[in-house]
């Protein structure tokens, strides 16, 4: 077992890596009345097509298969898991994204029980044709409802017109043709590839003993008597750095129209803590050409081009990333413009270290309040845990920017002909 300790923040991370591969965290936080708990693979909606353990071909299977899983790991032949977690102290969820899934609970009580009963439920899948086909139906009208929210419309639609093959441009939960075409197959044969303990983690943050819940987690895992498994093998995404489509517009009944901005940045070749340091980088520079404190903010609020609905977003992950604005407006152009020009300005000039400094000492705050939080060390550990970075390791890495990276950060991903202009407008307009 492993264990450091981070001056800065106070904390102490305890971590091993068992026989069968899977890693476990542990973060104590003595005096905690909660304890949460994640157990992630490394499988999100982006898996679609893969190479089977000890096959040579690559199998594609349809769109939302990792989220339709996710909700089969819940039942069980003999009932609920839901309710047998709720009798012994605990609240269980799960949720999957475009590259991985968790499954965790909260619990004031019967930590150890929870931990081995989250286990086995992960590692004991029941399904048949007959509970797959029940579970279409419920998927297919969650997507359905989904579709018909503008913000949500207006994501996707941004999307497709920014890729032409990456899968990012499909919801996490698929579509409702390709849940359709799942089958039990499906489900067991993704399950045996990513579901294996070496491709996995499990954290564990509260007010826990590390070296008894990590021994307690050895002799579980060790029953199963499964070993370390080869690395796997996912199709390379051939997707060329223009964007699909410059303009793309939808009709809809909506009393406000929308407009988002995406820009495309070729994929990720840097290392993961570089890439993790743009991450940070984008979001300041964001923060201060864009946040409310800015003049760009206020005076274009002041002309409407603007209104609070107005935000960002930044991803930067190994195979995609893009920058994406939106806004309720009915000044598509203006605000086209506005951010343009913004864009340019402080690509040319530059930034200001004040402003930096203010921004920084900001976001260290938000970090540290945070750690006050057993969700968000675990969520975060996991999230930062699979980009190749330890969670507290943020601290040294917000420290190491100046105005300068900020700004060649900026100026080496915007590329003004790698631009999506998506809009929605009025039915009647």
């Amino acid at each position: 077992m492993r264990n450091q300790y981070y001056k800065q923040i106070d904390e102490t991370v305890f971590e091993d890596t068992l026989e069968n591969g899977l890693k476990v965290v542990v973060i104590p936080k003595a005096g905690f009345s909660k304890t949460f708990v994640t157990y992630t693979t490394h499988f999100g909606s982006l898996d679609h097509t893969f190479k089977p353990h000890g096959k040579d071909d690559f199998v594609t299977v349809p769109d939302g298969v990792a989220h339709f899983l996710e909700h089969k790991l819940f039942e069980k032949e003999d009932g609920d898991v839901f309710t047998s977690f709720a009798e012994n102290d605990a609240q269980v969820n799960a949720f999957t994204t475009f590259d991985r899934t968790s499954y965790l609970f909260s619990a004031t009580g019967n930590v150890h029980d929870n931990i081995i009963r989250l286990l086995k439920m992960i590692e004991s899948p029941y399904f048949t044709e007959k509970t797959v086909e029940k579970e279409k139906g419920i998927i297919a009208e969650e997507i359905k409802m989904y579709q018909e929210q503008p913000n949500y419309k207006l994501m996707f639609q941004t999307l497709g017109a920014l890729y032409h093959n990456h899968p990012v441009q499909v919801d996490i939960a698929g579509s409702v043709e390709s849940i359709y075409d799942i089958t039990a197959e499906d489900l067991y044969l993704s399950y045996e590839t990513f579901y294996h303990p070496a491709n996995m983690v499990l954290i564990i943050v509260g007010d826990v003993d590390p070296e008894e819940t990590i021994q307690l987690v050895r002799e579980h895992e060790d029953k199963r008597n499964m070993h370390e498994m080869p690395p796997i093998t996912r199709k390379v995404i051939d997707e060329p750095t223009s964007v699909h489509t410059p303009y793309v517009e939808t009709k809809m009944d909506i009393v406000q129209e929308k407009s988002m901005l995406a820009y495309k940045f070729k994929p990720n070749t840097i290392s993961d803590k570089v890439r993790v340091k743009n991450d940070m980088e984008m979001m300041i520079a964001l923060d201060l050409m864009f946040g409310e404190q800015t003049e760009f903010y206020q005076s274009n609020l002041e002309k409407e081009v603007i209104d609070d609905t107005f935000g960002y977003q930044f991803a930067n992950e190994m195979t995609y990333s893009y920058l994406i604005l939106a806004v309720t407006t009915d000044y598509h152009n203006e605000f086209k413009e506005a951010i343009k020009a913004e864009l340019k300005k402080y690509i040319e000039n530059g930034f200001v270290l004040e402003e930096l400094e203010r921004v920084r000492k900001q976001t260290l705050g938000e970090i540290v309040s945070s750690l006050n939080s057993p969700e968000y060390i675990a969520n975060q550990y996991t999230k930062f845990y699979f980009e190749g970075v330890e969670l507290f390791e943020l601290v040294n890495i917000l420290e190491s920017i100046t105005v300068e990276s900020v700004q060649e950060t900026l100026a080496s991903l915007i590329d003004f002909d790698h631009v999506v202009e998506s809009r929605l407008v009025k039915q009647n307009g």
